[in-house]
């Protein structure tokens, strides 16, 4: 017999209910990374250097743990399963889980990119490497009446616009509206960091985290280069559809319309 423990909306507080109605309690639980010693929150962009931040910020946690925790954080940033020195919301009390979302005492900040080139990166990993988050493409294009056989026979133009069709609750985070996933205007966040400023953001980040000497150290091994692809596999057309598909992305984080 399964239990369900989860929250009840009611028993949630303003903020928290409206994100968790927004994007649902396992992807807010996902994504969100708290430190109840320094008192910020980093919501994970995944394809938005999630992968550098945590494990930049996961090695700075893991540190109160032990030399080797660190060395576990860092080599597997993304594997939830070996250890993680972050709070995660399911464990917080709910009074306490809004204060992170909403109270003043507590620093909130993200990461999010370019969606063009996000939206190629995702690609251009989970689909062209043939992940499981090849399957719900597959589907929906075998469902349309053009199916096909492998991940990799899918055009970038067949995934960008299978994703354009679908709502933000329905899209897989590698390539959610970044706006959505987050909870902009949900949660009131300090910092929205452009990941293509990052390297020159690390101070920005020290402050948010109250960690005067963090560095910039630079962890993830997966990078697909799809910023230097841009110009090699959109045409005007796609990039027209990434600019209506992603209208809010481009509008709150101040991104220019793409062009070629």
């Amino acid at each position: 017999m399964s239990i369900d423990r989860r929250p009840a909306p009611a028993d949630l507080g303003k903020t928290t209910r409206a994100y968790v109605k927004a994007m649902g309690w396992r992807s807010v639980n996902l994504h969100t990374h708290i430190s109840l010693v320094n008192r910020y929150v980093y919501v994970e962009v995944p394809k938005a250097g999630c992968g550098t931040m945590k494990a930049t910020l996961g090695g700075m946690e893991a540190a109160r743990l032990s030399a080797a925790a660190v060395g576990r954080v860092q080599e597997n940033p993304h594997d939830r399963t070996k250890v993680t020195p972050f709070i995660k919301p399911y464990q917080l009390p709910s009074d306490l889980l809004e204060e992170v979302f909403h109270g003043r005492k507590w620093k909130r900040f993200t990461v999010v990119r370019e969606p063009a080139a996000r939206l190629l990166s995702g690609y251009l990993e989970k689909i062209q490497q043939g992940l499981k988050q090849s399957e719900p493409i597959l589907t929906a294009l075998a469902e349309q009446g053009t199916p096909r056989e492998r991940p990799q026979d899918i055009s970038f133009a067949e995934f960008a616009t299978v994703v354009s069709r679908q709502a933000s609750r329905d899209q897989d985070p590698h390539w959610r509206r970044q706006a959505d996933q987050i909870g902009y205007g949900i949660v009131d966040y300090d910092a929205v960091i452009h990941l293509e400023q990052l390297d020159a953001s690390w101070g920005r980040v020290a402050e948010l985290t109250g960690v005067a000497d963090l560095q910039d150290q630079f962890y993830c091994r997966n990078s697909t280069k799809a910023g230097a692809r841009v110009g090699e596999l959109y045409t005007p057309d796609l990039l027209a559809l990434v600019a209506r598909t992603y209208a809010d992305d481009y509008a709150a984080f101040g991104y220019a319309p793409p062009t070629l």
